[in-house]
This record gives C-alpha cells, sequence and structure tokens, in this order.
C-alpha cells in the first residue's frame, strides 16, 4: 500500500496527471511489479493434489494389498512405487508438453495467454457445477466410469513394489481427465512468462505438492488408518474438492486474464 502511494505522488508530480489518473497507473504498476508465478504455481499444485481421482485409485491399490498384516511392508513399498511413478510420469508429461507450449507461444503469445485463462475459468465453472450438480450434463469432472473397471482390474493384480510402479505409470493415462486441466494452466503460464530452467524448477516443486497427499495417504494407511475410513472421507468430501478446485481455478484464470501475472 505504500509502494501504491509513494507511486502516486511520483506519477501527479512528473507526469500533471489528475490524482485519480495517477493513482490507478500507481497501482497498475505496483500490481505489475508482483511476481506471483510462485503462489499461481503453488495454488494450481494444491488444487491438483487435492484430487478424488488420485485417491480412489491409490486406496484400491493399499486396500488389495493390505489383506493381511504380512503383506504391509509390500504395502507400504507398492503405495511408493505408485506415488513415484506419479511423479516421474506427470512430470516427463509436464515437461513435453511444456516444450510444444513454448514453441506455439513464439507466434500467438497473447492469444494464447488469455486462452489459458479462459480454459482456467471454464474447467473451474465445471469444477463447480460437480459440486452443486454432480454428473448432471452427462459430463464430470473424474475418470470417465467406463475407464474404471480397468484401472480397477490393473490396481488389483499388483503384488509387489515394482508392479505398483509400472501400474502407476500406465494409470496416469487414465487419470489425466481427471488431473490435466490445472496442470494445463500452470504449464500454459510457465510457458508464457518464464524460462525454460525456471519452469523446469517450478515443474519440479508442482509435482512435488501434486504427489505429497498421496505419500500422506500411503503413510496413513501403512501405519493403521483403515482402507474403509479412508475411502468414505473421500466419497464423503468428493463434491467438496471439486468446489475448492472450482473456486481456485476461476479466481486463478481472472488473475490470468487481469494481467496480473
Amino acid at each position: 500500500m505504500k509502494k501504491c502511494f509513494f507511486l502516486i505522488f511520483v506519477v501527479a508530480l512528473f507526469s500533471g496527471v489528475t490524482p485519480a489518473l495517477a493513482s490507478e497507473t500507481a497501482c497498475q504498476t505496483g500490481l505489475a511489479s508482483l511476481n506471483l508465478t510462485p503462489v499461481a504455481v503453488v495454488c494450481g499444485a494444491a488444487l491438483d493434489a487435492i484430487n478424488p481421482c488420485e485417491f480412489a485409485i491409490l486406496i484400491l491399490l493399499m486396500a488389495s494389498m493390505l489383506v493381511n498384516d504380512t503383506n504391509r511392508k509390500k504395502a507400504l513399498w507398492a503405495g511408493l512405487g505408485f506415488t513415484l511413478a506419479v511423479f516421474v510420469a506427470y512430470f516427463l508429461m509436464g515437461v513435453g508438453l511444456l516444450e510444444f507450449l513454448r514453441a506455439y507461444t513464439l507466434t500467438y503469445s497473447q492469444y494464447f495467454y488469455y486462452t489459458i485463462g479462459g480454459l482456467a475459468v471454464l474447467l473451474g465453472l465445471l469444477n463447480i457445477k460437480d459440486y452443486f450438480w454432480y454428473g448432471g450434463g452427462g459430463f464430470l469432472m473424474e475418470v470417465p466410469r467406463r475407464w474404471r473397471p480397468k484401472m480397477k482390474r490393473l490396481v488389483v493384480g499388483v503384488s509387489n513394489p515394482i508392479g505398483g510402479f509400472l501400474t502407476s505409470l500406465v494409470v496416469s493415462l487414465f487419470l489425466l481427465p481427471c488431473t490435466s486441466g490445472p496442470y494445463v494452466v500452470i504449464l500454459g503460464m510457465l510457458a508464457s512468462k518464464t524460462t525454460l530452467v525456471k519452469s523446469l524448477l517450478y515443474l519440479v516443486a508442482y509435482n512435488i505438492i501434486f504427489v505429497a497427499p498421496m505419500l500422506t495417504i500411503v503413510l496413513l494407511m501403512y501405519f493403521g488408518l483403515s482402507p474403509e475410513k479412508a475411502e468414505n472421507w473421500r466419497k464423503q468430501k468428493l463434491r467438496l474438492l471439486h468446489l475448492i478446485a472450482g473456486v481456485i481455478l476461476v479466481a486463478l484464470g481472472i488473475v490470468i486474464l487481469g494481467g496480473w501475472i
């Protein structure tokens, strides 16, 4: 605020514009000078991390291996392998998509930036729709229901950590409709506004935040949280998670469209 007042004074003194116009110009300059990219990356990763799709698959994996206490260590390592594979898969997909978007934005940077902002708002509104009208309109911001039996067969068949890792690489492709929205928005923003090196560092941070709740679930279930309680919690909070994701995505889209990032 002090910065805005100082800028108002300087602009009014040396440019001769009206105080109201000076105020607007100064505050816009102050906002433009703020680096909101780290905040946007953390918010995007956090809302992506609370996505119910990964929770459902991970809980199913752990439950299928925790049939008795003798499998507890295997379940732990399978869960850790699953989480690691998600990190690797999404990081590599992010690098590939980032390179594509960077090449595209060289020609259509301004239009592309507005497209990313509009996409964030649209995805946010669809998530909010799923809070008030779950699955309404024949569209759901989750893994399509027809894919779920295949995913379940893959996950239930896991019997060791290597299997958990390999299965996760395949399942990551199924999860794309559920998780790609925030990821694409953040990647588009990074492609437009940061260097390649900074983008890759942000990408690492994004994916660490993304898998953190999965790691937490693995450890909680290893130390005694029952699969039934974990799944019941997920079902109870499902619509709320959609609402949270929707509100943050809409806000992020507005910030992007406003040029504040």
